[in-house]
């Protein structure tokens, strides 16, 4: 979407407040709002990218390099590079002002995430966007061993599919 909202799944939005152009590459900040409930999306790290989310509303459950914790509307949670993580809202629904740094190229994942999701949201859609954005996403299962000819595979297989839609 180009008016800097992008729908990362069914149950998360972000909407762009400082871009890393407008940052100079410094700073993406969003505010994200989540839906309540639901499961854990795929466990992730930000290989070279600081994560800070201040919670405005509601309450976020969060996986924390294998522990899970909540936090809550005026709490802050501070997610260094490489940290394995996962987040959703308890059942009420959440937003915080979720900055990363450096920018690096996060908006245009958000961009393509919002895209795969209007092309249905399947692993064939998300894996080339996945794969595209390694610098700045990385899956921690399967093993990278096994993600790499497996996420190549399957972003082929995405390729077909949409080709045979148009």
């Amino acid at each position: 979407m180009s008016d800097g909202t992008y729908h990362l799944s069914a149950r998360q939005t972000v909407v762009v407040r400082r871009s890393g152009a407008d940052t100079d590459g410094e700073v993406l900040e969003v505010e994200a709002t989540w839906t309540g409930g639901g499961d854990l999306p795929p466990t992730h790290l930000h290989p070279s990218q600081d994560e800070h989310f201040e919670v405005t509303e509601g309450e976020l459950r969060v996986l924390l390099d294998g522990t899970e914790r909540r936090v809550a509307a005026g709490e802050v949670l501070d997610i260094p590079r490489g940290t394995a993580h996962a987040m959703t809202a308890t059942d009420k629904g959440a937003r915080a002002v979720w900055q990363t740094r450096p920018a690096l190229r996060t908006e245009q994942f958000f961009a393509a995430m919002d895209e795969a999701h209007q092309r249905g949201g399947s692993i064939a859609d998300l894996v080339p966007v996945a794969r595209a954005h390694r610098a700045e996403v990385r899956f921690t299962s399967p093993p990278p061993w096994l993600q790499v000819p497996l996420f190549a595979t399957l972003a082929v297989l995405g390729k077909l599919r949409r080709r045979r839609r148009v």
